[in-house]
């Protein structure tokens, strides 16, 4: 008898489900664990919420971690926190991995005679820090003690001071690699407040950023991007204009309405080019005529004509943007990127407090609190005189919490040799990092998910944290550790920890917020809250009647004069932020947004100097300044002007575990170890390089199709004109059927995605990875095109040749109604449920691809190894999703676990579904509310009454073959910017 290959595969398949069985497959079962006394708080399968702060960056946005049976397995934002309201950043999911991360430092440790590391006891670790305090004491050398650390407010904070007080050591420096030194300095000498401004985006009626990055890494991202999502809202056919004007093109510029590029350090022209126009023919009606004639002195060196001789704006441009400006009521103006930093960033910091006071939007959508916690951060400068003090012998104890300036300060700065110098170095560190690696001591700390605290990012929020599960090494909490040292230096029994500290300050919040009530009552209530939130009060600033002209002329840097060189221009990495997050497997495989490469650094160089150079996308480029050499592959990019390059900050860790050792390399090995002389910070760009192509082409992980859309309409734009106009050509949505119609008797789930709100910042990738446990599949399989990303954001760039701009599109599978991949699959692994999702059943599927290879959007994805959770990594692991093993399909299932649970809950509670008791992880994280989810058989859902309210705005990608998608896209939208 013969058997036809497709009928043989059919019957492998249905053999297949039959003997899914765990002891047939290759993972290792799972064990049950007893519970003989069960914690109050745990029900098995039931999830635990707990609030708390997320600490990836100053930021301090407000979350909820998800534990399941005493593990924390997913973070989301906190919705009642005023930073977050229930979004989150990709960094922020990626906590998680700080939490289990393999190479953590799992006891304290001692650095023996021959150099090696050695475990030690706590107990003997404290004694060893008591005694050498002891004996420094009693020599009268309290102050040879120091300490450095990340910025710190609230308790911490507090006992860290009271800590050092109690010592006599008075050198406690608060690093911070991205300090806002020039936003600082600006403010000092504009209103003679020593400040960080405050932004808000919501009801700005025009936003025009000078070269700041506030939707990547500026302050708090999270927070922008929400109130920037409100501006994008299109209502009545119009949106708040957004320009940027720049010298490259960064995923906050691609965002923009319209991109200027223009000279690096030339920003400060445009603005006080604009606030010219305005004080010369006393248009602004906010300040008063002597006001006005005093600014008028100060920029009268910046007629339009004069800012196009500096930056190549056309002066009419000029004149016109300022007139624009003034008349939004309110607009909003933004600088202090610290890329600009050695580029007169001060400077066009202040050029923009002048704009945004001559038009009134100070104590509107700029203010400045009456306390500003970051104004106790450091700068770069009182780092460099502290290693001068190193360097001449006058430390002898040094204690380094959660900081790693070997890494994130200039090579050149002397920091390194300058440490050996102290005989003794404590490091309170969770991970083995460039710093910590040349201490004598470490004293592990747990991480924030696993502490007790609270955190002030900014005046009125008071953030509190607690821990999500208990330790999962043989670590201590910071706060604990210096209450034992504090006890036994003075030879005490340590009877009150770290929590106890915490709670009995809370007792002042208890007076401030609910004096009326019970502490305990009160202290319950604001664990669950994640804290608690005031109305901060802002200061009335006014111009500081001694800036004249020369005062910010004492705020220009002097200009790089390149002869065969470039002009070098770093920037913080999304994903890295200033390197901290490059030990966290997700944020090496999240595509960068503009150049979409992985698990590596690169040099961005403009296609004019790579053809003179021979250079094409791979090249290894060795770069070399004054200060050192390294070598980067080339990505050639319009984005930079020609003579500039631009490197990403963040990569070329020779320590700091198996994720971020040995990948890209670091700009800080190029940059000199003076402070500017302006702000005091490092020199982040600016500084001349030469780049050399050394002629060898490296394979790099770049996971970008095609950068071009060629005339295939997969990212639609309008332009408000159009939308205006009701020109648009309505799209034909009924095409003749050949399949038989599906039928959704209770629900037909779909999603609507807004590409006017997507700003391609890849929080919705990171929460997709950390729900349904994607796998991180490495550099070498990115390489090879083997990622398993089930959502990706893919980005196109503007095809004409007047523009340089991109746009992003997040691409997943569609849930089509005639779907292609279902009709192909031999053993009915890809099926359509009665709700209208594609399933994938895993343990049928036998690999043979069909579907894949069926599927227009290319959005499902092959397994092909069983990749590795090294542990304790694979406890980040979701229980409610499968782990697939090699050989199997996988693509989006629109969260389908979250749907069954919500499910489940409705039916618990005895009533039907409502619209919003279902999220997907992509909805719940996007900060700028792009994506949307619901039932499309509810006419009142909110998915149904965005796509009627933007009717002509969607489409279907590829609906010209009638799959008939589950998601609608909502075309960008252009707004005229002048």
């Amino acid at each position: 008898m013969e058997i036809k290959r497709r009928d043989f595969v059919k019957l492998l398949g249905a053999a297949s489900v039959a003997t899914a069985l765990p002891g047939c497959t290759r993972q290792r079962p799972r064990n049950l664990i007893p519970y003989v006394i069960p914690h109050e708080e745990i029900k098995p399968g039931k999830a635990v919420w707990y609030a708390s702060v997320c600490r990836e960056c100053p930021a301090g946005c407000g979350i909820h971690v998800r534990v399941r049976e005493g593990r924390a397995v997913k973070i989301e934002g906190n919705p009642v926190h005023p930073v977050s309201e229930g979004k989150l950043c990709s960094r922020g999911h990626a906590a998680l991995q700080g939490l289990y991360n393999p190479d953590r430092i799992q006891h304290p440790q001692k650095k023996n005679e021959e150099g090696r590391w050695e475990r030690i006891a706590w107990d003997d670790a404290e004694e060893m820090i008591a005694e050498k305090i002891k004996s420094l004491q009693d020599d009268g050398q309290e102050y040879s003690i120091a300490f450095i650390g990340s910025h710190q407010t609230g308790s911490l904070g507090q006992l860290i001071e009271e800590f050092l007080g109690t010592l006599g050591a008075t050198r406690h420096i608060q690093y911070e690699p991205f300090g806002y030194e020039s936003a600082r300095n600006a403010s000092r000498t504009v209103f003679n407040v020593d400040k960080t401004p405050q932004y808000n985006f919501t009801g700005a009626q025009y936003i025009i950023s000078f070269g700041s990055d506030f939707l990547e890494t500026w302050m708090s991202p999270v927070k922008h991007a929400r109130q920037f999502g409100a501006t994008r809202e299109v209502r009545d056919n119009r949106m708040t204009p957004f320009l940027y004007i720049g010298s490259r093109l960064s995923m906050t510029a691609t965002n923009a309405d319209e991109f200027i590029k223009i000279k690096p350090g030339s920003e400060y022209a445009v603005a006080l080019g604009m606030v010219n126009v305005i004080v010369h023919e006393n248009l602004s009606g906010h300040i008063s005529r002597a006001q006005s004639n005093h600014i008028r002195t100060i920029v009268e060196d910046y007629f339009p004509r004069e800012v196009e001789n500096i930056t190549g704006i056309p002066h009419e441009k000029v004149d016109k943007l300022a007139r624009r400006f003034l008349q939004a009521n309110p607009g909003i103006a933004v600088a202090g990127n610290p890329m600009l930093d050695g580029n007169n960033g001060a400077l066009t910091a202040a050029a923009v407090h002048l704009l945004n006071y001559v038009c009134g939007n100070i104590g509107r959508t700029v203010t400045f609190k009456e306390t500003d916690h970051f104004a106790k951060v450091n700068s770069y400068a009182d780092m460099h005189r502290f290693i001068r003090s190193m360097d001449q012998g006058e430390i002898s104890l040094l204690f380094l919490h959660d900081t790693n300036p070997s890494f994130t300060m200039p090579e050149a700065s002397g920091f390194n040799a300058a440490l050996e110098k102290v005989s003794l170095k404590v490091a309170f560190s969770s991970y083995l990092d460039e710093t910590s690696a040349k201490a004598d001591l470490i004293l592990p700390i747990n991480t924030p998910l696993e502490s007790w605290g609270d955190y002030e990012p900014s005046d009125g929020v008071y953030g509190l944290m607690q821990p999500a599960m208990k330790p999962v090494f043989n670590t201590k909490m910071t706060g604990d550790i210096l209450l034992s040292l504090n006890a036994k230096i003075n030879n005490n029994e340590n009877d009150k920890s770290f929590y106890d500290y915490v709670k009995e300050n809370w007792r002042i919040h208890h007076r401030l917020f609910a004096p009326n009530i019970d502490f305990e009552e009160f202290w319950v209530g604001s664990l669950a809250n994640g804290g608690r939130f005031a109305g901060a009060r802002s200061i009335n600033v006014q111009i500081n009647p001694r800036l004249a002209k020369q005062s910010l002329d004492n705020l220009k840097e002097s200009d790089v004069k390149e002869q065969n060189g470039f002009k070098l221009i770093t920037y913080p990495s999304l994903n890295h932020y200033d390197g901290r997050g490059a030990n966290r497997p997700w944020l090496q495989e999240i595509p960068d947004p503009m150049t979409q490469m992985t698990w590596d650094s690169w040099i961005e160089i403009h296609p004019v100097d790579a053809k003179r150079l021979g250079v094409r996308n791979g090249h290894n480029i060795e770069v070399r300044s004054s200060y050192g050499v390294i070598e980067l592959p080339a990505y050639v990019y319009e984005g930079v002007q020609p003579g500039i390059v631009a490197i990403p900050v963040g990569q070329g860790h020779s320590e700091y575990g198996r994720y971020a050792g040995n990948t890209g390399a670091s700009p800080m090995l190029l940059t000199p170890a003076r402070p500017s002389d302006k702000t005091g910070s490092v020199m982040w760009s600016g500084i001349e390089v030469s780049v050399v192509n050394k002629q060898e082409r490296l394979r790099i992980a770049n996971v970008a199709g095609s950068d071009y859309q060629f005339d295939r309409p997969f990212l639609q734009v309008v332009t408000a004109e159009e939308l205006v106009r009701n020109s648009l050509i309505k799209e034909k949505e009924e095409y003749p059927q050949i399949y038989e119609e599906h039928e959704h008797p209770d629900h037909r789930w779909g999603m609507t995605i807004d590409l006017n709100k997507c700003i391609g910042c890849s929080a919705c990738v990171t929460a997709c990875y950390a729900e349904n446990n994607i796998p991180v599949v490495g550099k070498e399989d990115v390489r090879r095109g083997r990622e398993l990303s089930w959502l990706q954001i893919q980005r196109f760039f503007d095809a004409r040749e007047d523009a340089t701009n991109g746009r992003f599109l997040p691409m997943l599978c569609q849930h089509c109604d005639n779907a292609p991949c279902e009709p192909v699959c031999p053993v009915f692994a890809a099926y359509h449920t009665p709700e209208g999702l594609n399933a994938q059943v895993y343990n049928r599927c036998i690999g043979t691809r069909y579907c894949a290879n069926n599927c227009p959007y290319k959005v499902r994805r092959f397994n092909w190894w069983d990749y590795d959770f090294p542990s304790p990594l694979n406890w980040q692991l979701n229980p409610d999703v499968t782990v697939r093993t090699k050989g199997v399909m996988e693509k989006c299932t629109f969260c389908v676990q979250r749907i069954a649970g919500a499910r489940q809950e409705a039916r618990l509670e005895g009533r039907e579904m409502r619209d919003g008791d279902v999220m997907t992880a992509c909805q719940q994280s996007c900060p700028t509310d792009a994506v949307v989810f619901g039932d499309l058989k509810d006419p009142d859902s909110k998915v149904n009454k965005l796509r009627e309210r933007n009717r002509p705005r969607g489409y279907r990608v590829l609906n010209e073959l009638n799959t008939q998608p589950a998601i609608v896209y909502l075309k960008d939208v252009v707004e005229e910017t002048i």
